[in-house]
C-alpha cells in the first residue's frame, strides 16, 4: 500500500542527458506513471548537444503526455555543448517553477517504481531536519544487485564506503543519479560546486548541507533501477575524474587538521593502492591509466577543477 502524503506539493524532476534517447525515453515513461497528481509535477530537460535524435524523442514524448495529463510543465532545454553533470544540473535549478518545493534530481538511465515519489516526499515534508534522501539503486540489468546504498565518508582517512543498510538510516551523501531535494537546500547552497563536472559532486553537495544543518536520509524501502555497467566504465576520462573528485571532496570539505593528515595518507597508501589495484584490474602494467591517476591526483592537490582535456 502506497503510503499518503497530507497535500501534494510543487515537484520538479530535473534531467540532463546526451545521447541516451532509449533510455531517457524510458525514465520518462516511468515518470508518467508515478502514482502523483501530474498537475503539481513539472519535467525539465537539459540536452547537452545530443546527435543520436534525443532532442526529437524527447519533445515527441512530451508531446504525447501533454495531450494524456495535465502536467505542472514539460520543457526541453537545448545546448549546443556538454556542460558536465553538476553545470546541467545547476541550470536546469535555475529553471524551476517558482512555486517548487522539492527537487528530484535525476539521471537519464533511471527508472523509477510507480510509488517511489510519493514516498519521499513524505518523509522529507514529515522531517523538519531532513533536506535530502535518496533510494536503494539497483542494476537494471540484475535487479537483485545492489549498486548504491548508503554513503559514507571519512575525512581523516580520506575513505567512502558505500552501504545497504536494510533499513532506513541518516547517512553522508545519497548517490546523485536519483536524490529528492527541498528546494531551501538548493537556495542555501546555491546549487551544486560546478568545479566537478562530472562524478562526487553530490558528495560535495550532502556534505555541505550537512554543515547547513539538513540531514541526509537514504531509504532502501524506495528501489529504482539504473542502467548502467557493474562497477561503471573503466574510461580514463572516468578514471581521472573519479580521484580526482574524491580528493577534491576531501579537500574542500575538510579542516586544516585533516587535509595535514589526509593528502600525505593519499600520497603515501592510495597512490600506490590505486597501482596496484590498476594491475590486478588488467593483470599486468597499463601506464596510460597510471598517469591519469597521478595527473588525478595532483590536480587535486593544486586545485585544478572543472572540465580538463586529458
Amino acid at each position: 500500500m502506497s503510503k499518503k502524503i497530507n497535500k501534494p506539493h510543487f515537484i520538479s524532476i530535473v534531467l540532463p542527458t546526451l545521447n541516451m534517447s532509449a533510455d531517457i525515453i524510458r525514465c520518462l515513461d516511468s515518470i508518467k506513471k508515478l502514482d502523483y497528481p501530474k498537475k503539481y509535477v513539472e519535467i525539465i530537460v537539459w540536452d547537452n548537444g545530443s546527435t543520436d535524435g534525443t532532442q526529437s524523442d524527447v519533445s515527441q514524448a512530451f508531446s504525447a503526455m501533454e495531450k494524456d495529463e495535465d502536467w505542472k510543465g514539460l520543457d526541453l532545454i537545448q545546448s549546443e555543448e556538454n556542460l558536465g553533470v553538476y553545470t546541467s544540473r545547476d541550470e536546469l535549478f535555475k529553471s524551476i517553477s517558482s512555486e517548487t518545493e522539492y527537487v528530484l534530481s535525476l539521471d537519464d538511465d533511471v527508472f523509477l517504481p510507480c510509488d517511489s515519489l510519493k514516498i519521499l516526499v513524505k518523509y522529507l515534508q514529515d522531517h523538519s531536519n531532513a533536506g535530502i534522501i535518496g533510494p536503494r539503486t539497483v542494476y537494471d540489468m540484475n535487479p537483485n544487485e545492489i549498486a548504491h546504498g548508503a554513503g559514507f565518508v571519512n575525512l581523516w582517512a580520506g575513505r567512502y564506503k558505500d552501504i545497504d543498510t536494510g533499513s532506513l538510516v541518516e547517512c553522508d551523501y545519497v548517490i546523485g543519479c536519483c536524490m529528492l531535494i527541498k528546494r531551501e537546500v538548493i537556495t542555501e547552497l546555491k546549487g551544486f560546486d560546478r568545479d566537478y563536472y562530472t562524478s562526487h559532486g553530490e558528495v560535495d553537495f550532502c556534505l555541505k548541507a550537512k554543515k547547513k544543518g539538513y540531514k541526509t536520509f537514504y531509504d532502501p524501502s524506495v528501489i529504482v533501477r539504473h542502467n548502467v555497467a557493474k562497477g561503471g566504465t573503466k574510461t580514463l576520462e572516468r578514471i581521472y575524474y573519479l580521484y580526482r573528485n574524491k580528493l577534491l571532496v576531501i579537500r574542500k570539505n575538510s579542516s586544516l587538521l585533516q587535509k595535514v593528515i589526509t593528502f600525505p595518507l593519499y600520497t603515501v597508501f592510495w597512490v600506490p593502492k590505486m597501482i596496484i589495484d590498476s594491475i590486478r584490474f588488467h593483470r599486468g602494467i597499463k601506464l596510460d591509466e597510471w598517469k591519469v591517476m597521478l595527473k588525478a591526483v595532483r590536480h587535486a592537490i593544486i586545485h585544478r577543477v572543472g572540465k580538463v582535456d586529458l
